[in-house]
């Protein structure tokens, strides 16, 4: 997957993510949603990393950082 493709993937789980905590009624398990928020934190920081250092391996970031979204994406569908 292109860098591009993978960066249009994490737009695309991050705003399903939205969609999904902002459903009526929805109510997610805390255990679930506590390791959706320690992921996209941790998401945000690969970003920004990547960000920063423009020598950084961005495919490898981008891989670790599309992986953690998904786990995100699935805990919060998880109730």
């Amino acid at each position: 997957m292109s860098e591009k493709e993978q960066l249009k993937e994490l737009h695309k789980l991050s705003q399903e993510i939205l969609r999904t905590l902002l459903k009526d009624g929805y109510e997610g398990d805390r255990k679930d949603l506590m390791l959706a928020v320690e992921l996209l934190s941790r998401s945000v920081g690969d970003l920004s990393a990547m960000y920063g250092k423009r020598d950084a391996s961005h495919e490898d970031l981008l891989k670790g950082t599309l992986a953690k979204l998904q786990i995100s994406y699935n805990a919060v569908q998880h109730q």
